[in-house]
């Protein structure tokens, strides 16, 4: 075999050792350790207004990354699958920061002040007709402080 075969074969042997790495810490990595994880930190409010100005840029800046949200609790409820969901208020009347608690959130009370971590999903749709707002949402969600 020539020299230059022998290079292309090395190199992608290479190549191939490589990509297969990669993929395999990729594929073993596991879920994200939020709650020790470094997050960006934000107010309810400010994070709904970035979201329902440039929902674009907020997008690009927060969805899919761990956030760090304080706010005060608007309500609390149960979602279909029987897991708590805390909501934040915001300065827009009907609006909340929505976030799906990954265990059970402890003794917090509607009015009281929170920091809640957990992963940006993005701004949901708002139906103008019946009057909704879209809501921002968080998942994976723990209390940071109470």
């Amino acid at each position: 075999m020539s020299k230059k075969i022998k290079q292309t074969i090395l190199f992608v042997v290479l190549l191939i050792t490589v990509i297969a790495a990669v993929g395999y810490y990729f594929f073993n990595k596991g879920p994200v350790d939020i709650k020790n994880s470094a997050a960006i930190k934000t107010d309810a409010s400010l994070l709904y207004v970035q979201f329902s100005t440039d929902s674009i840029g907020a997008t690009k800046k927060y969805s899919g990354k761990v956030i760090e949200v304080t706010g005060e609790v608007n309500s609390i409820s149960l979602n279909q699958n029987e897991e708590k969901i805390v909501f934040l208020k915001t300065n827009v009347g009907g609006a909340s920061v929505n976030c799906s608690m990954e265990e059970d959130p402890g003794n917090i009370k509607v009015n009281d002040q929170v920091v809640i971590k957990g992963i940006c999903s993005g701004i949901g749709q708002e139906d103008e007709d019946l009057g909704i707002q879209a809501d921002v949402y968080l998942t994976r969600c723990f209390i940071i402080k109470k």
